[in-house]
């Protein structure tokens, strides 16, 4: 048996080195995870590849000293720019013939897919808590809402011969709209999302938000940029959601340009390795990446980790009810959305949807 052959096809990563800390072997995996070549890593000290007090460094360095294993089960590795990675750590020596400490192996596990659905577990616990309560909300202020309304409409046609008293009956009714509107958003928690799914040209969708929105980016001094692929093939979603996704989403981003920018819209087939596949419940299926970017100030990373969750906003206004529902249209279309966003560098949203069959 070809024994690097079966190292080099696992889905960990695993990584050996020799007694000096010089990469010896990097498999595909470790590509994947390290975000670097097997060419570019092998025959380089481990410490010229990550930092030197990193886990993995210090892990094999203290099997080396000691020929003992040893773990980590929660640690993270630092990719590219600064981004970490959450990983389980597990390290064992390789000893020679007779018997010395010749190098070390490590493997590790990307704990990142299983952290995301912690994440929307909890989130999920969450959303059901906010859909109970805006049942119970609903019942208790639309039935008065709706008796203001009526009565402020009645006033108004007394009131039509006075133009300047017509002007806060208008101003009464705007506003008991407004709130009906938040009551609508709350429900939208609570309600199960009935989807009627069909295979949809995602680009004809994505256009027909972006040239609803073009006024609106004029204003504000932001150009759209499109890069559709141009082979993507249709999707299977229901349009009249996914369009309530796309246009929280471009609001969103037009929103966080005050000083003007370009609003990018992507369309291409996925090769994330979390989302790029998904197990729909009748065997895997291929997912297609709409992404949303904008080059506004970025999101604080304390606020990242609590962007989907109902009633969090990093908006003056609103009731951060826009981003949770986007993410639970999504989930029941099978699919995924992901931000990533760094203060002063802007923020891109990725939707991942299901290609149709």
């Amino acid at each position: 048996m070809n024994y690097a052959a079966v190292l080099a096809g696992l889905p960990d990563a695993v990584i050996a080195v020799d007694a000096d800390l010089r990469v010896v072997f990097w498999n595909a995996a470790a590509e994947v995870l390290m975000e670097r070549s097997a060419r570019r890593a092998e025959g380089r000290f481990l410490k010229e590849l990550c930092p030197p007090d990193a886990s993995l460094v210090r892990r094999l360095a203290e099997t080396l000293a000691t020929g003992e294993s040893r773990s980590e089960p929660e640690g993270t590795i630092e990719r590219g720019e600064g981004r970490r990675v959450p990983v389980s750590l597990v390290t064992a020596p390789l000893f020679a013939r007779a018997g010395s400490v010749e190098g070390g192996v490590a493997v590790l596990r990307d704990l990142s897919r299983i952290r995301q659905l912690e994440a929307e577990v909890r989130r999920g616990e969450t959303l059901a808590a906010a859909g109970r309560m805006a049942v119970g909300l609903a019942h208790e202020i639309r039935n008065p809402l709706g008796a203001i309304r009526g009565a402020v409409q009645l006033l108004s046609r007394e009131l039509a011969a006075q133009p300047k008293l017509r002007e806060y009956t208008d101003v009464l009714l705007t506003e008991v709209d407004r709130v009906n509107r938040s009551i609508e958003m709350l429900l939208d928690l609570a309600r199960p999302v009935q989807l009627r799914p069909v295979p949809l040209n995602l680009h004809q969708l994505v256009e027909r938000v972006a040239l609803m929105h073009e006024e609106a980016a004029r204003a504000r001094r932001v150009a759209i940029v499109r890069r559709y692929d141009p082979s993507l093939p249709p999707i299977l979603g229901d349009e009249d959601r996914l369009l309530q996704v796309f246009h929280n989403l471009v609001r969103n981003a037009l929103d966080a340009m005050k000083d003007g920018g370009h609003l990018t819209l992507t369309t291409r087939v996925s090769l994330n390795p979390l989302f790029g596949k998904m197990d729909l419940g009748a065997g895997s299926r291929n997912m297609v990446e709409a992404q949303v970017a904008d080059e506004g100030p970025g999101i604080p990373a304390e606020a990242r980790a609590r962007l989907f969750d109902p009633f969090f906003t990093t908006k003056d206004k609103g009731l951060g009810l826009g981003l949770a529902i986007c993410h639970r249209i999504l989930e029941e279309h099978r699919g995924a959305i992901q931000v990533e966003s760094a203060e002063g560098r802007g923020t891109v949203v990725t939707c991942f949807l299901p290609i149709a069959k």
